[in-house]
């Protein structure tokens, strides 16, 4: 504690409240304090003095409920500060030396557990400094003052050497846990078009019992002593900071993340090994989250399905990097040049031709959707807002270089084969987790015009485990499924006499339908003449 020199006084006693009565007369307001709350004498004055001149007020009130003010810390155990601070100044009408930014550094010194926890993760990782291509080329700075700065803020590099913004989630002055544990909070950076988080977890099962059922449920809990889980559904703390019986809660929303899925390429995690464990040892530690709600063989095969999307992700990753870097080898794409450094990479990043923005918006954006959908739930981000966008971008940037007169395009351009549109390796598993569907795996074309597709895909995977990107485990599932895929794909059902009676019966309804479509619609013509047509 950094004033514990400070003689405690207590909101009670007659000099305060005196102070807090003028203070009232004289603006008009003040602060709503509970009265048994005890702080030190240069707290007090900073109180009186902000009441006074009706500054901040609100933030008074936040503190004076806080579990800061009931234990003892005030304003200046905070805002202290030295002369050779960064951010020193005294206050007009005061002597008090005080720090404008309290840091992760001041924080430590009560939190340092939560500190430390959160330096090792990647909240804190510079990642948006170091490689910052997008932002530094094709946008203009200013925007990027409440755009950029103000989510990654979180990974501040202070001048005291700290980094983090502790109230980016633990709101001033009251520091609220339950605030810091609302999806929203996460929300108000983990949004948006290449990274809609929120978005993702409303649309989930988790988000919808949340929205039914959260105003019952006590956000404000504690979950570092190995307790159960007290709420019903998750939200984002739950799966990556908040423990449980078996897991420890932590500040490192990194300890429990099994894949870089924001990354261009989607790479099993490294990060800070030594301490975390390796990317298995960070999956045991997801599931074990997962393991209060859902029974093993849900979730395992959920992820199992989740982490072929990332291996699936990167093979239409290495078709846009293949079409880009011949097409500027081809002298088809021209890159921005300054400084004599190349600011528009293909492989990465490029914005001023229609092939280089495509391959961008395949990785930041679709891409992500894609995968971050297949994580958390998200079914209509996984499809419509991801892989379908990626296989647009993919159909439009071979179009552009057969416009262009890149031969090998012209030839997929005005190919008539489906398999055209699976120009990578392919990854999938027979089934879901979600249940049999008797019917749902009899259409897809590549089941069809390929006998051998299920041992294509037998070798892709296999590859992959053997390149430690998937678990014994893992592999093990994956075989299950595909030694018994006829099962798992409810093919072995299709000729089963109550499925073929249901589906007979949706069949007859839906002929019923087209033919009220084609009787009102299709073969219904006005009488009344086009306009336009008129005028040819």
């Amino acid at each position: 504690m950094k004033t514990t020199q400070h003689k405690l006084l207590n909101i009670r006693s007659a000099v305060l409240m005196c102070g807090m009565l003028l203070t009232m007369l004289a603006a008009g307001t003040t602060p709503v304090l509970d009265p048994a709350l005890e702080i030190d004498d240069l707290s007090a004055k900073c109180i009186a003095c902000h009441s006074k001149e009706n500054i901040a007020v609100k933030q008074i009130e936040a503190w004076g409920i806080s579990a800061h003010a009931a234990n003892e810390v005030g304003c200046y155990e905070c805002h202290s500060a030295k002369k050779a601070d960064f951010d020193a100044f005294t206050c007009e009408g005061s002597d008090i030396l005080v720090a404008k930014h309290p840091t992760p550094k001041d924080c430590a010194e009560c939190h340092d557990k939560e500190v430390a926890e959160f330096n090792n993760s990647k909240h804190a990782h510079q990642f948006w400094l170091l490689a910052n291509a997008d932002r530094a080329t094709f946008e203009n700075p200013l925007s990027t003052r409440n755009g950029c700065e103000q989510c990654h803020q979180i990974g501040n590099l202070w001048p005291d050497g700290s980094v983090g913004e502790c109230d980016a989630c633990h709101p001033k002055h009251s520091f609220d846990i339950a605030v810091a544990r609302q999806p929203e909070t996460c929300g108000e950076c983990h949004i948006g078009p290449d990274h809609p988080h929120i978005e993702i977890y409303n649309e989930s099962k988790h988000g919808n019992i949340f929205k039914a059922k959260s105003k019952d449920w006590d956000m404000g809990f504690s979950s570092k002593d190995n307790a159960p889980i007290p709420i019903e559904a998750p939200v984002c703390t739950t799966c990556h900071m908040d423990g449980n019986e078996s897991q420890p809660m932590t500040h490192n929303v990194s300890a429990r993340l099994a894949w870089e899925s924001q990354a261009p390429w989607s790479f099993r995690t490294v990060w800070d090994e030594k301490n975390l464990g390796d990317w298995q040892q960070k999956r045991d530690n997801m599931e074990a989250i997962c393991q209060s709600c859902h029974a093993p063989g849900f979730y395992q095969m959920y992820l199992l399905t989740a982490d072929l999307v990332n291996l699936q992700y990167n093979e239409m990753r290495r078709f846009f990097v293949y079409w880009t870097k011949k097409l500027t080898k081809n002298g088809l794409i021209n890159q921005i040049q300054a400084d004599d450094k190349m600011m528009s990479n293909p492989v990465l990043n490029g914005w001023d031709e229609e092939p280089e923005v495509l391959m961008y918006k395949a990785w930041h954006h679709e891409g992500r959707r894609f995968r971050h959908g297949a994580e958390m739930m998200g079914a209509d981000y996984t499809q419509w807002h991801g892989v379908w966008e990626i296989q647009q971008d993919m159909v439009e940037l071979l179009t552009w270089a057969a416009e262009h007169g890149d031969a090998e395009a012209e030839e997929w351009v005005t190919s008539n084969s489906p398999a055209k549109f699976t120009p990578y390796a392919l990854y999938d598993v027979p089934g879901n987790s979600w249940g049999i569907g008797a019917m749902t795996n009899t259409t897809p074309y590549v089941y069809k015009a390929y006998d051998d597709y299920w041992e294509r895909v037998k070798l892709n995977v296999q590859a992959a485990y053997e390149k430690g990107l998937l678990s014994k485990d893992q592999w093990d599932l994956w075989l299950d499924r595909f030694e018994n895929r006829d099962y798992y794909l409810g093919t072995q059902f299709t000729n089963n006499k109550a499925v073929q009676k249901t589906w007979n019966f949706y069949k007859d309804r839906k002929a019923v339908d087209g033919k009220a479509m084609k009787e009102q619609v299709i073969n219904f013509k006005l009488p009344g003449q086009p306009y336009f047509e008129e005028n040819k």
